[in-house]
């Protein structure tokens, strides 16, 4: 299988006050074209640090952050800007959508963003998306209309909105109540049994044999990574 995410020795360290607080040590980290990887640890294990390098919304102090075979740590921040919209789709917690445009719409200025769909075909896009999430019927409402669970269906359509190989997820069902929980679970492995590698980090206990890998932090080093033994042997 491809790697599509290499991290290669990378550190990422941060001034506080009069002293370094190193947030991630040295890691290397390598996952595969089309797998669904959760990255757990409790809050300071240096998880949305490393979210945070993958994405490109953060430089690494030292190492290698390879993502789709570029090496974003070398990229400009225009550059980042253009690469990550085309590359990578992020899900965050509190779902920052833009609350004074429609979810439709909110989906089709990502698109106008990145100009990698034609014109005339984002439209079509945008309502394939919000049927593949089920909220077709919300399109035309604002973020504040619909639900917690709905506004994160909505984000997920919006992050999908380039057709990005890499779905990011910070703390995706965090804010939800477990049945719907479940259910933007169930998108994500859907998404995953279409190819998309989809990385979903989060400090909630994790018994979900969906996932191919469970990867732990703990004061900014993987201390455990876990192979799903079902999904290995498909």
């Amino acid at each position: 299988m491809k790697n599509i995410i290499e991290l290669e020795q990378t550190s990422k360290s941060f001034i506080q006050g009069d002293r370094i607080f190193t947030a991630l040590k040295e890691v290397s980290l390598t996952i595969n074209k089309g797998e669904y990887i959760a990255i757990v640890g409790k809050s300071g294990s240096g998880k949305s640090t490393l979210l945070n390098l993958i994405t490109g919304i953060d430089h690494p102090s030292c190492g290698v952050v390879r993502v789709n075979g570029t090496d974003i740590h070398q990229l400009s921040e225009s550059e980042l800007a253009t690469w990550r919209g085309k590359n990578i789709g992020i899900v965050f917690q509190f779902f920052q959508l833009i609350p004074t445009l429609t979810v439709i719409e909110n989906i089709l200025l990502a698109m106008e963003f990145v100009n990698a769909i034609p014109k005339n075909e984002r439209q079509q896009r945008a309502n394939s998306l919000l049927e593949m999430v089920d909220i077709l019927d919300h399109g035309d409402k604002f973020p504040t209309a619909l639900s917690g669970g709905e506004q994160q269906r909505a984000a997920i359509a919006r992050a999908l909105a380039n057709d990005p190989d890499i779905l990011v997820a910070d703390e995706p069902t965090g804010n939800l109540d477990s049945s719907t929980a479940m259910s933007i679970k169930a998108i994500f492995s859907e998404l995953v049994a279409n190819g998309t590698t989809v990385v979903v980090v989060t400090h909630e206990g994790i018994d979900d044999s969906a996932f191919d890998r469970i990867i732990e932090l703990k004061d900014g080093e993987i201390v455990l990574g876990i192979t799903n033994a079902s999904a290995s042997e498909e």
